[in-house]
């Protein structure tokens, strides 16, 4: 154990650094002691100590006593990874009172100590520089200030159909007020699976939210904007040419989904063809006892409209066999034969699959078409394609229904435009995977259930309202919404008002606000920012800074990785490589190559002796201005990790990358730099062999590439 060195600049941050025995999975391995050792030769180090297991309760009771004692400003734990351990040497260090931004934890376990644990010769100079990254990291890192919001008692809820309906009585009977909207001018709609208890609970809930003294229900009105945080949304409600303003905590999303119509422009005799939905209108006359059946051959296409060949709307078959029960029971002596492609029943076992089953004891003829041969409509006959013998058949028919798909509702791209939400390939609304959302964000307050996001049938859609009531409600019982995590800030000094950053923020935090003058100026909403530092790296003049992965942390630390070592100056081992690794990703993998090395005893899972690996918050932040300072300080190659297509945990930064990597190798090129040596890799969580693989591929490749550098004017 060390203490003060002489040699600290009193204006640089006092920094201590923990390393970790872990018992004897590193020091079995690393020298600890000589890492504390060269850890005090580090100028802004003025404190050094080893742990045994600074995990434990005492161990961070010591750490939080060295902080007050040493008068610590900074924290550097070196052990295992940080998915592990940063959080509770955070909370250590809050308990010291120095903020969790100030710790910082880098992995000499799985990165260093498993990886080589046949060379600690090896595992001792890559451990040294891990050291050198983590210390230039706090060295140059500043402390976000936490941001605060306050959260109203209050839900707006948009649509007023069944799902909406539950939803808001769901949430005032919880004592929170509800405003309903609805574009149309009575509350209800149509049930989508067309069946008779449905339409009854839809009658019920009608009922139950007029009568509720805590839902204001606001008819013909629309969403016009929305401004404000999670937890105290601002709206403006367009209402009989009026504008309403109304604050919330919270905005749920209930429209439901709109049966597409047959149109106009069809040949078809249509007093015998006709839509599931018009056929359900007529069996429910035949039902009242007010007119018998006209009808003897029924015959129900189902995937009529060639949209549905692509997109399931998921509860038409379900509607098609109830109703061919229902015609059976009508007319026993009448002919129905469902023609299908795929049966798609919710799964086995459940209520549909027990309709199929009564529907084929009823009588009722189920047949298969193959999709290159759909029936073919005639004045009295389909015809189809036995799919068995490849003959034609042709059925009689005084009615045939076809099923239409389900379509978005009207408003919902306006509404996803308004509310920074997602559609997805068919136009419905795409709720943002929370799994996926780094945890210690803030939740953006905004819920999407039932037809909004897909077809559902009114079991479901009912299902979907009451959790997301429990959601919505737990999301409301906060007082107030703190976030430590750091989030963009912008220099309005700086800022030219270019409007690059707000067409890139993934949660639509950032935005265009007016200033004297000609120029307006960017904000970012605090408590709507996720820190994937996406708009630092497109803003032109650097107005944009993220604590703790800024334009001068990174850089600090490609310097400490490159920096030349004695070993490079006798001989060069291999080439050098720097890895930008999204945490979330490509350092978890790294990780994962480790913990296999370590416990399956397979040798092959190893890394180049000059890999060095720095941790990234996301590849939205993979900034080609970096991968140039890496160049220019040394690196034969820069391999950029990042996670798979549709796993990017702030949205789409992967995407973001990839275009920005493809646009810099072919910079490179034009300056006689063979592109080769820079590459973007896609990785999983538990990729660690296809890390090993890759990085090792990688330096095998560069090996053949020249290394001199192009000057870059």
């Amino acid at each position: 154990m060390t203490d003060d060195n002489s040699q600290n600049i009193p204006s640089m941050p006092r920094i201590g650094v923990c390393i970790c025995n872990c018992g004897k999975e590193i020091a079995g391995i690393l020298n600890t002691e000589q890492l504390c050792q060269q850890a005090d030769a580090i100028p802004e180090v003025v404190y050094s100590t080893q742990e045994a297991f600074p995990c434990s309760k005492d161990g961070q009771a010591r750490i939080s006593q060295a902080i007050q004692e040493k008068q610590l400003e900074r924290l550097l734990v070196a052990g295992c990874s940080p998915r592990l351990v940063e959080k509770l040497f955070r909370e250590a260090a809050q308990i010291a009172g120095l903020p969790g931004a100030y710790v910082h934890v880098v992995d000499i376990r799985e990165q260093c100590a498993y990886i080589h644990p046949d060379d600690p010769e090896l595992a001792m100079t890559e451990a040294a520089a891990i050291l050198e990254m983590g210390v230039a990291h706090l060295a140059t890192t500043q402390a976000d200030i936490p941001h605060r919001g306050r959260v109203l008692k209050s839900a707006v809820v948009i649509g007023g159909e069944l799902g909406g309906l539950t939803v808001s009585k769901g949430l005032a009977d919880n004592k929170i007020t509800v405003t309903l909207l609805e574009g149309n001018k009575q509350l209800g709609g149509e049930a989508l699976d067309m069946q008779e208890t449905s339409r009854q609970q839809i009658e019920l809930s009608v009922k139950s939210t007029r009568e509720h003294p805590g839902i204001e229900t606001l008819l013909k009105a629309e969403l016009v904007a929305v401004s404000g945080h999670p937890g105290q949304y601002e709206l403006q409600i367009q209402q009989d040419g009026q504008i309403l303003n109304r604050s919330t905590g919270a905005i749920v999303v209930a429209n439901t989904a709109q049966l597409k119509t047959m149109g106009s422009d069809q040949w078809f005799d249509r007093d015998r063809v006709k839509t599931q939905a018009e056929f359900s209108n007529e069996l429910a006359i035949y039902v009242a006892g007010t007119e018998k059946p006209d009808f003897d051959d029924v015959v129900m296409i189902l995937c009529a409209d060639a949209s549905q060949r692509e997109h399931c709307s998921r509860i038409c078959c379900n509607n098609s066999i109830q109703q061919a029960r229902l015609v059976k029971e009508l007319n026993p002596d009448a002919n129905v034969t469902v023609l299908f492609r795929n049966l798609y029943l919710g799964g086995l076992g459940g209520a549909s699959e027990l309709e199929l089953v009564k529907a084929k004891e009823a009588g009722v003829t189920f047949f298969r078409y193959r999709q290159e041969h759909p029936p073919v409509i005639g004045d009295t006959t389909i015809d189809i394609i036995d799919t068995l013998t490849g003959e034609p058949l042709r059925i009689p028919y005084d009615r045939a229904v076809l099923t239409m798909p389900l379509l978005p509702h009207a408003e919902t791209a306006k509404l996803a435009a308004i509310l920074g939400l997602p559609l997805d390939e068919h136009g419905f609304l795409a709720e943002p995977r929370l799994r996926l959302r780094p945890g210690h964000y803030a939740d953006s307050g905004i819920f999407v259930l039932g037809s909004a996001q897909q077809p559902a049938e009114s079991s479901e859609a009912l299902f979907q309202a009451y959790l997301t009531s429990a959601r919505v409600a737990r999301f409301l019982s906060q007082d107030e919404i703190s976030l430590e995590n750091p989030v963009a800030r912008i220099s309005p000094e700086l800022c030219t008002g270019c409007g690059n950053c707000p067409q890139v923020c993934p949660t639509h935090a950032i935005q265009l606000e007016k200033r004297d003058g000609i120029l307006s100026v960017s904000e970012v909403e605090a408590l709507d920012c996720i820190g994937c530092g996406n708009c630092v790296v497109v803003c032109p003049v650097k107005a944009i800074t993220l604590p703790g992965w800024d334009d001068v942390e990174i850089p600090a630390q490609i310097s400490a990785a490159l920096q030349t070592t004695p070993q490079d100056q006798v001989i060069k081992v291999s080439p050098k490589i720097l890895v930008l690794a999204c945490e979330w990703s490509a350092y978890a993998a790294a990780d994962i190559a480790g913990k296999m090395r370590k416990h399956r005893a397979d040798r092959r899972l190893t890394f180049p002796s000059n890999l060095r690996i720095l941790r990234m918050n996301c590849s939205a932040r993979f900034d080609p201005y970096h991968i140039l300072w890496a160049f220019l300080n040394g690196a034969d190659g820069v391999l950029l990790g990042a996670c798979s297509p549709g796993e990017c945990h702030y949205g789409t930064g992967n995407l973001f990358a990839q275009e920005r990597i493809a646009v810099l190798q072919k910079a490179l090129a034009d300056r006689g730099i063979d592109p080769n040596r820079l590459r973007l890799a896609f990785f999983n969580v538990d990729d660690g062999a296809r890390f090993s693989q890759s990085v090792n591929t990688f330096a095998e490749e560069l090996t053949r590439i020249p290394v001199d550098l192009q000057p870059m004017n």
